[in-house]
């Protein structure tokens, strides 16, 4: 298990989707989390990052993205999620997979701008596009904030 990765473990170590510890977000899902004060007076302000097909969790907050267990997003566990997708065949894990790769490239070199900017939302939203997730690329901040 590579040194990024060490608090997760796999039920199965043949498994290619192994289980997330105690985990609450599934594979193929957006996570979003509050971001206190600000979402008390703003409901629709949270953090939002999305899952891989082994159930890490991508949340961009303008640093380089690593994978995590989900219930280290950057602003405490995720409060609600939306699966996405149950992985049909190796062929739907990697083209997610590489999805979220790329964005999380990508998004390596932007610069962080909460509302008018790039964020975590549009990080997701980017990820979507990509996929041309529900035959639609795109995908927004706005979208997904609501």
């Amino acid at each position: 298990m590579s040194g990024r990765h060490a608090m997760i473990a796999s039920a199965d170590p043949e498994s290619p989707q192994p289980d997330v510890l105690n985990a609450t977000v599934p594979p193929g899902s957006i996570a979003w989390t509050p971001i206190q004060p600000i979402t008390c007076c703003i409901p629709a302000i949270g953090h939002m990052g999305i899952t891989d097909s082994k159930g890490y969790l991508h949340d961009w907050h303008g640093c380089p993205i690593s994978a995590n267990h989900p219930k280290q997003m950057l602003f405490g566990e995720p409060a609600r999620y939306v699966r996405l997708i149950k992985f049909g065949d190796d062929a739907d894990r990697k083209r997610w997979d590489d999805a979220i790769d790329q964005a999380d490239n990508e998004y390596a070199r932007h610069v962080h701008v909460m509302g008018c900017g790039h964020d975590c939302h549009s990080h997701v939203a980017r990820v979507l596009n990509l996929l041309r997730y529900g035959g639609c690329a795109v995908h927004n901040k706005v979208e997904l904030a609501a």
